[in-house]
């Protein structure tokens, strides 16, 4: 017969999260997006940072729902890129802003991935609610 010698934190131990790795790329595809202007990397890694940062939270207990935070930060990436789609096409005037080129691309990039946040985390939302009903 063996003696176990392994103590309770041995056989409680956690599993890594797999968030940070995420938050991690979708801030790099994101930044790489926007600033080489390339639409589709730019919206997928701002809605993959905007959705890991509010897993993160989540999960370490800051916020009750994930869902109600990604949606926040879909709306403040809505509103960020119509501001900087309004400051490239003309339609709100900023005299420091004037020798900024590509500003309605990439503020259009903004503002998409936040829809597509907003909208992705109200249909995950509802169909969680209805799975556990």
């Amino acid at each position: 017969m063996t003696a176990d010698h392994s103590s309770a934190n041995d056989r409680e131990r956690t599993t890594a999260s797999p968030w940070p790795i995420l938050v991690a790329l979708g801030l790099v595809l994101s930044e790489v997006g926007i600033v080489v202007d390339l639409f589709p990397i730019a919206v997928g890694g701002l809605v993959l940072f905007a959705a890991s940062v509010a897993g993160l939270l989540a999960e370490s207990n800051h916020v009750s729902s994930q869902w109600s935070l990604a949606t926040g930060f879909g709306v403040l990436l809505v509103v960020a890129g119509s501001a900087l789609y309004a400051l490239g096409t003309g339609a709100l005037a900023v005299p420091a802003a004037d020798g900024l080129v590509g500003l309605a691309s990439r503020g259009l990039a903004i503002a998409v991935a936040g829809a597509v946040t907003v909208v992705g985390s109200v249909i995950v939302r509802k169909r969680t609610r209805r799975s556990t009903t």
